[in-house]
């Protein structure tokens, strides 16, 4: 029992120190940094192998053996600062172990086995890391560790019978001792990873708030001079940074700095944290700016750390921002500008995609304006040249029609126009095509007298020509009947025919937005129509007892929108 309770007084010391060690807010920081400095790790190696030590100053004598927690030290350095610190720190204690261990016979079993502690928790620590753990499979881990101790006892100690006799002394106490006081040990750094999850939905809502303010200003891109140096002005506005400087691939682009007493001229170059950063896709920090950089002057006091803008794997550019020089960086502030370029990356991405589809529409509404039907064309010339011989005037009439028709059709660069205009264009169609069917061509509107809304131009005439085209009832006569009725939101065009309505195999395809047949018409409409007014919003098809109807849904609130955007651009 005397054992037990000098072991528990050693853990409660160990304890002491861990508390003492979190009191100091640069080692919880170093602790918490998945990235550390060369200086950083090295205090953090000194403060663990300083724990080894006392662990084995304050070792319980035996007689044979000093039972001692150095296991416990030397674990926990590796489990909680990685790799590196694990084998710095356990090195130091294994070097004060192997000189000071009593008795000497013991000392390379202690110094090996210590080295063993720091390399076991460091291979441990992605497993374990950020607070993570379960506590029995720590339990387990440590009393593998301890057995592998008891090991190198009888590997490297002689005479073999007393390192046996000291061991099947030890080995139980020792075991239980360092199993049970990794756990206390341990638990007394939870706080600190709890303070992390706090710290990071703090500055995730943080960066979620600014980014409120900043994404509309990527949706240029970055190339955008004007709306980066407000972005930059933002960041600074919100986040304790000293200053910003947002690349692309080549250039500086924009800047901004709180505590330069005139604006800092940085050159045109990309410095080199910024160009590692673009290389690798991650973060990536600078500490010391070199003496060699011409911004060396400027940025002596300061760090950098630079997080790219990442597009389809690649990176188009980079935000930089500087901070005071510390001992360590706060992994807070890390990953508030990880988020920041993240949702950044998401919004440029976004906004490319869009001016993809925009481009595509006005490929598209090009392709549209330029198809001109050959059929059309040459039955209009016929029909002229007829008229011609008998009707001089009324010949010139139609060629006049002819003229404004495929003026509109290919001069036209307005995407979005005045639902008059638009039926002007219609009954320039229609009036031709009543000169090439006379009395066969039949057509009424019905339409208000004021029509107060902006539709797609182009969209009307596809429809209406489908209805001329295949709209023949029993007496072989083309009807056509154009209807528009108001909504508070907008209006409904209706276009109907006497015709044998549309077949299944039609309506499918342009469920499908497939085309239909040589033809773009009814398959571009309907694409348009979806794309401008929602996904409820194309085509609908009504098969009649007389014919088929096909109506328009247009929306006032898009149409403006549509307006605007078309203007801006």
């Amino acid at each position: 029992m005397h054992i037990f309770y000098e072991a528990a007084l050693n853990i409660a010391l160990l304890v002491l120190m861990a508390n003492l060690m979190l009191k100091f807010g640069v080692i919880r920081d170093m602790i918490l940094q998945e990235k550390r400095s060369f200086k950083s790790q090295a205090l953090l190696s000194a403060l663990f192998g300083g724990l080894v030590i006392l662990s084995t100053c304050t070792a319980i004598n035996t007689g044979s053996y000093n039972i001692n927690t150095r296991a416990i030290g030397a674990m926990a350095a590796g489990l909680l600062g990685g790799p590196v610190v694990g084998l710095y720190a356990s090195l130091i204690g294994a070097v004060y172990a192997y000189i000071f261990c009593s008795p000497q016979v013991f000392a390379m079993a202690a110094a090996f086995s210590t080295m063993m502690f720091g390399l076991l928790g460091g291979g441990f620590y992605p497993y374990f890391q950020r607070g993570k753990w379960r506590y029995q499979d720590l339990f387990l881990l440590t009393c593998f560790a301890e057995i592998c101790d008891m090991i190198c006892l009888l590997r490297f100690a002689v005479p073999v019978q007393m390192a046996m006799n000291t061991v099947l002394e030890i080995s139980v106490p020792m075991i239980l001792i360092n199993s049970i006081g990794i756990l206390i040990f341990i638990s007394s750094f939870d706080t600190i990873f709890v303070f992390q999850d706090i710290e990071s939905s703090r500055q995730l809502q943080r960066a979620s708030k600014l980014a409120k303010k900043c994404l509309p200003l990527l949706l240029e891109g970055i190339s955008h001079k004007e709306n980066m140096q407000r972005l930059a002005e933002i960041m600074l506005e919100e986040i304790d940074w000293a200053g910003v400087m947002i690349t692309d691939r080549t250039q500086i682009i924009a800047s901004s700095q709180k505590e330069a007493a005139e604006e800092v001229d940085f050159g045109t170059e990309v410095p080199d944290v910024g160009q590692r950063a673009m290389s690798s896709g991650d973060v990536e920090v600078m500490y010391k700016v070199p003496l060699v950089s011409p911004m060396y002057e400027l940025m002596k006091d300061y760090s950098l750390v630079a997080a790219p803008f990442v597009i389809r794997e690649q990176a188009i550019g980079c935000l930089i921002v500087w901070v005071k020089k510390k001992w360590v960086l706060k992994q807070s502030e890390l990953k508030i500008l990880q988020h920041l370029v993240t949702l950044s990356s998401y919004q440029i991405a976004l906004a490319e995609l869009e001016q993809q589809r925009l481009m595509r529409e006005r490929a598209e509404f090009k392709a549209l304006q330029f198809q001109v039907n050959p059929h059309f064309l040459f039955n209009a010339l016929n029909t002229i040249s007829y008229v011609c011989r008998e009707e001089p005037e009324r010949a010139r009439e139609l060629l006049l029609t002819l003229a404004n028709y495929f003026r509109y059709n290919l001069n036209y660069d307005a995407y979005i126009v005045p639902l008059v205009e638009e039926l002007k264009h219609v009954q320039d169609y229609l009036e031709i095509e009543k000169a090439r069917f006379e009395e066969k061509l039949l057509v009424t509107f019905e339409v208000p007298d004021v029509m107060d809304i902006d539709i797609p131009t182009l969209i009307l005439q596809p429809i209406v020509e489908n209805a001329v085209r295949y709209g023949i009832n029993q007496e072989g006569k083309r009807v056509v009947r154009i209807q528009i009725e108001e909504e508070p939101e907008g209006c409904i065009v209706c276009v109907s025919d006497e015709g044998r309505g549309i077949s299944e195999d039609i309506l499918n395809k342009l469920k499908n937005d497939e085309p239909i047949g040589n033809s773009i018409g009814l398959s571009n409409v309907h694409k348009r129509m979806k794309n401008m007014y929602g996904e409820e919003n194309g085509l609908h098809f009504r098969n009649t007892v007389k014919g088929t109807c096909v109506e328009m849904h247009f929306l006032k609130s898009a149409s403006k929108e549509e307006k605007d955007e078309n203007r801006s651009n």
